[in-house]
């Protein structure tokens, strides 16, 4: 892996939001990412399923890995998203990325998340590239 991905896994999985909820990048290449959101009582909405803005969240992360695994700092500007079946208490979750296109200035991802051997949503996410290289964030 090189120091570039190294950095952006680290960056990623040290990063306040993605710390506290303890998401952890399992796969970074270029276009592709694999993101792992733990099990926690504090993602589950009052029926007990897993919060469906936890999901976006953790769709957001993968997208944005995929991203950024190009060297540049990209942000969202635009993601749709379905739910298609609930997300249960004590079993992980994962989301894995599909580069669709990496442009100039924009990067389209579909992103799948799923629960063991269940498909649980599935999103599309439009990245924007700003004027960043990835190593400025630090």
């Amino acid at each position: 892996m090189s120091d570039a991905l190294v950095y952006l896994r680290e960056r990623q999985e040290n990063g306040g939001f993605n710390r506290a909820h303890g998401l952890r990048v399992l796969t970074v290449r270029e276009g592709y990412a694999e993101i792992l959101l733990p099990p926690s009582n504090d993602i589950l909405n009052p029926l007990g399923n897993v919060h469906g803005g936890a999901i976006y969240s953790l769709c957001d992360v993968a997208a944005g890995t995929a991203g950024a695994s190009h060297g540049r700092v990209g942000v969202t500007l635009s993601a749709s998203i379905n739910y298609l079946r609930p997300g249960y208490a004590g079993e992980p979750l994962t989301a894995v990325t599909r580069e669709v296109k990496c442009g100039k200035q924009t990067a389209v991802y579909e992103v799948d998340v799923t629960q063991g051997d269940r498909l649980i949503a599935t999103a599309m996410f439009t990245m924007y590239y700003v004027e960043r290289p990835l190593e400025s964030l630090s």
